[in-house]
């Protein structure tokens, strides 16, 4: 009987061990068989402390988009070298 709810937890623990590989971005199927026929606690762990794949291709994403807003600001801004205003409060062009 004993045997029956070690494979029984170590179904449970492996399917935890599926399900959080999905999440982060890894092969489910991988993580599944190395959990059941490894430790799956130990499977658990590990994939706790590798990073999130998904979360890293989204921040590249919206890096790549983010950049090409700034470049695409840059351009249509004047292409002005100096920072000082041509003209003063007097409406007189300022010496440069």
């Amino acid at each position: 009987m004993t045997g029956f709810y070690t494979i029984f937890w170590g179904i449970i623990l492996s399917l935890a061990a599926f399900y959080s590989a999905r999440k982060i971005g890894y092969s489910g199927l991988l993580w599944f068989i190395a959990s059941f026929f490894y430790w799956p606690l130990a499977c658990l762990y590990i994939l706790a402390a590798l990073p999130n794949k998904k979360l890293d291709k989204r921040r590249r994403e919206e890096m790549i988009l983010l950049q090409e807003q700034l470049a695409k600001k840059r351009r249509l801004e004047n292409p002005s070298s100096s920072s000082i205003p041509q003209h003063t409060i007097s409406d007189e062009k300022t010496i440069i």
